[in-house]
């Protein structure tokens, strides 16, 4: 699989980087701090009722390389105690992530199967997996344990 460059996201996102280096690898995405691992990077999504951006510090804290934000207040101090991870604002975050999906999508010739709908979605999507893994090699997405 091939991994994106910073440079690549900023460039589709048209982000701003505040600090970092664009030639840095962007592998793994979370936008939940509880499931950062070493070396992610954290997208701050931001809803109705709650607000990921009031998370950057901790999620960098918790081990991400990298974290994409929509609206972030730092100090100077935060720039130092950070200045081996990289900041990058977008104007929204939610739609840095679709065109960050939409271009790592883009790397790919394959055929993908999406399920939606409110109601059964994980294991409609296990059961289809399952069979379609009979004759093709098959990826599935998994949920990472808290």
């Amino acid at each position: 699989m091939r991994n994106l460059k910073l440079k690549e996201i900023i460039k589709v996102t048209k982000g701003e980087l505040i600090i970092g280096n664009p030639e840095n690898i962007c592998k793994n995405f979370s936008k939940d701090t509880r499931t950062i691992q070493k070396g992610d990077t954290y997208i701050a999504i931001k809803g109705d009722k709650f607000d990921g951006n009031l998370f950057w510090k901790q999620a960098l804290e918790h081990g991400a390389d990298c974290v994409i934000v929509s609206d972030i207040e730092y100090e100077k101090e935060d720039l130092k105690k950070f200045q081996d991870k990289n900041i990058l604002k977008v104007e929204n975050t939610l739609e840095a992530l679709y065109e960050i999906a939409k271009l790592k999508r883009s790397l790919y010739q394959i055929p993908v199967i999406a399920i939606t709908g409110s109601v059964g979605k994980t294991s409609t999507k296990d059961m289809v997996a399952n069979v379609v893994s009979k004759k093709y090699k098959t990826l599935k997405t998994i949920r990472k344990q808290q």
